[in-house]
């Protein structure tokens, strides 16, 4: 699959989380307002921060699709890490924001007056981990970390949909504590989430290699591409760029070799390098003479 295709993936899942989350986040920030709900209400929140992040998601894949040009000679993959970057900051700040309303309405909950909050709550959670799941095949597939991001908030929203349940329930039950107990809750699996999530993209942003089963595997296949020429590749490293990888390889070769002999050996090493990873949209082949 080429970057482009991966593009496409990335774009179709956000744009997915949209669609998904404008609905949810309407209903249970409505019915959380007319029941009292401040969990369920929190859930919606959070739902509607899960539309800026799918939103933010689009428009990073999109910008990230644009060619090199002379600012940005290694192309604009990166502007899908950042995108990937500003989701976490908006999940971790929407937890921080539910989590400090939460703290000041313990002292004072209102008691919940219908048993709607409970029944969206759960429908909720079941609707966010499907769309989880579907995002996430698309993320490993496209090898986004944005989307991926986008995912994982898709996931954080299902489990504070249960959390809210759980303290409808527990409101329901004459323990009005509970509600806002629950949002509290919903906060801190929020800001967790979106911890982890940034903390991956920064990884990204500072050239994170591919996984060393990756390169090993790229250097097998060279060995074997490259064993009838008397070449052997010296060097095989990388690093990720959103959707895409920059593979660098070093050669050592026989040093009689002639140019136009040396550049149909560097094409058979760019095709054996993409033939193992696809994605690989920039490979770097540097010549070594054998000693």
């Amino acid at each position: 699959m080429d970057a482009q295709e991966r593009f496409d993936r990335i774009e179709t899942g956000a744009a997915v989380g949209v669609a998904g989350n404008v609905g949810l986040a309407a209903a249970k920030v409505a019915v959380g307002l007319l029941a009292n709900s401040w969990a369920l209400v929190a859930d919606g929140l959070h739902s509607a921060s899960d539309v800026v992040a799918s939103a933010l998601v689009y428009l990073g894949s999109r910008l990230a699709r644009k060619p090199p040009d002379e600012r940005h000679m290694y192309g604009h993959y990166k502007a899908e890490v950042l995108a990937g970057l500003l989701v976490s900051a908006i999940v971790a700040g929407t937890g921080i924001s539910i989590g400090w309303e939460s703290i000041t309405s313990l002292p004072r909950p209102k008691p919940v007056t219908s048993t709607l909050p409970l029944i969206i709550a759960l429908a909720s959670a079941a609707v966010k981990e499907g769309m989880y799941r579907y995002t996430m095949r698309l993320a490993e597939r496209a090898q986004s970390s944005s989307l991926k991001a986008d995912a994982k908030h898709h996931r954080s929203d299902a489990l504070s949909s249960l959390a809210a349940a759980a303290g409808v329930l527990g409101a329901l039950l004459g323990h009005p504590w509970a509600d806002p107990a629950a949002a509290l809750l919903v906060a801190g699996l929020i800001v967790k989430m979106g911890v982890e999530v940034g903390w991956e993209c920064v990884h990204e942003l500072m050239d994170v290699a591919p996984p060393p089963e990756l390169i090993r595997e790229i250097h097998r296949a060279l060995e074997r591409e490259l064993s009838e020429y008397g070449a052997e590749p010296a060097i095989v490293r990388g690093r990720k760029m959103g959707p895409a990888y920059h593979i660098d390889v070093v050669i050592t070769a026989d040093p009689s070799l002639r140019l136009r002999e040396l550049e149909r050996l560097r094409n058979r090493v760019t095709r054996c390098v993409r033939r193992v990873l696809p994605s690989a949209d920039i490979v770097t082949v540097e010549f070594h003479p054998r000693e």
